[in-house]
């Protein structure tokens, strides 16, 4: 019998693994390996596979629900492989070509379109051609298009404004509908026949779990004053990685707070919850290595820069930061000393600096490389190619971990302290 991708279905277990295609990269036992047998000049980004698998292994085992990963987050297809071969079934796409890279890679994956404000044609081509039952609106506009292609089992989320003050980035002044708005979205959908949810993002690098919680307890009201049934309820993505410097509750901790907002909540007996999880999935399981190109009156030029893998690093108002750890495979071990330097891109732009400072050893030199770790989010989905300069190398790790994880961490992954040779 054919699957309904439109329907979600309870698991007990997670599905079996299956062979993903990071196997395929060229594989090293450490970052600095890599480096003393590649001497790259160019940016290369290192995949970790154990730490990808773990971190969709979390969510499938430990969400009270559907897990979608946000492909905007990374959608390298050999990322994309070690996630589906830990569990992850489901994709939270934003745009047809996001969708059509799924569809390729997993012919038995479940898309969904869930941006608010979609490319003209582009839900209609997601739904005759790839079989996209599952969207998310916030206006009318959006739901009369909609309302003009669905059939009874596409399922319509209705986005509501739902941010938290506590987190990172804010995601409801562009995004989400008041609740009035929404509540005559929600009979709307109903009223055609449709199959009703409800959808909402606190914000991204969200660090506390009760404004989860919280958002759950308006959304089941909303829907009750509404007088709908809802199918789902999308408590969106969020959920935070450990940066330097950030210090949020454990993800566990999330998973408890929804899973008892939603049991105390006035929701149908059947209603699924979903998740859009992109960063916690990815951020810890890549890294990022360059090479210093210059050092000029104090300012450190690297290989790469925010028209490259660095844009986060600029916009998050030093929220998100990548811990460095200096590879120097000839000579002696840089110092163990750091000072504040001021980083540059590659570009002949002005702009391409960084807006705060990184500490690196005081004996910094020309020719080092740097790997920067929990820069699996947001990197090389964000490159341009301005100046002709855009990183595509990729390598696989596979007997250590990259900088900025703990000892704990390394011992849940069954890797070493320490890494091959000089870093």
């Amino acid at each position: 019998m054919k699957r309904d991708p439109a329907r979600f279905v309870p698991r007990t277990a997670p599905p079996p693994p299956v062979a993903g295609t990071a196997a395929a990269l060229e594989g090293f036992a450490t970052a600095a390996g890599m480096v003393r047998a590649l001497r790259p000049v160019e940016p290369v980004y290192c995949l970790y596979p154990p730490l990808l698998r773990r971190a969709a292994r979390r969510f499938v085992e430990g969400f009270p629900g559907r897990v979608l990963y946000a492909v905007k987050a990374n959608p390298q297809p050999e990322v994309l492989h070690e996630l589906y071969a830990a569990g992850i079934r489901d994709f939270d796409t934003a745009s047809l070509p996001e969708i059509a890279l799924v569809s390729g890679l997993f012919p038995d994956a479940v898309c969904h379109f869930m941006a608010p404000a979609k490319l003209t044609g582009t839900a209609e081509t997601a739904f005759r051609r790839h079989g996209v039952r599952s969207f998310v609106v916030d206006h009318d506009s959006e739901l009369d298009r909609l309302l003009a292609i669905a059939d009874p089992d596409t399922l319509i989320h209705v986005r509501m404004k739902a941010f938290d003050p506590r987190s990172v980035y804010e995601l409801s002044s562009k995004f989400g509908a008041t609740e009035d708005v929404c509540r005559r979205l929600l009979r709307r959908v109903a009223d055609a026949g449709l199959r009703p949810g409800l959808a909402f993002n606190v914000g991204s690098l969200c660090r506390h779990p009760d404004a989860y919680g919280d958002a759950i307890a308006r959304a089941a009201a909303l829907a009750r004053e509404a007088g709908v049934e809802i199918a789902t309820l999308d408590v969106g993505g969020g959920f935070p990685t450990p940066y330097p410097g950030l210090a949020p509750e454990p993800l566990e901790d999330f998973f408890t707070a929804i899973r008892r907002a939603a049991a105390v909540a006035p929701l149908p007996a059947d209603c699924t919850l979903i998740c859009e999880p992109g960063r916690a999935l990815v951020a810890e399981g890549q890294s990022l290595v360059v090479q210093v190109i210059l050092i000029k009156d104090g300012l450190v030029f690297l290989n790469d820069g925010i028209y490259g893998s660095l844009k986060e690093l600029q916009i998050s108002n030093q929220s998100v930061v990548y811990p460095p750890v200096v590879i120097r495979p000839d000579g002696p071990p840089p110092a163990a000393a750091t000072r504040p330097c001021e980083i540059s891109g590659p570009t002949c732009d002005s702009l391409d600096l960084l807006p705060f400072r990184i500490d690196l050893p005081v004996d910094l030199c020309e020719g080092d490389w740097i790997e920067f770790g929990l820069a699996g989010a947001y990197s090389n989905a964000m490159t341009t190619a301005f100046n002709g300069l855009r990183p595509d190398r990729w390598v696989r790790i596979d007997g250590d971990l990259p900088p900025g994880l703990r000892a704990a961490d390394r011992s849940a992954v069954g890797r070493p302290d320490e890494s091959e040779g000089p870093r």
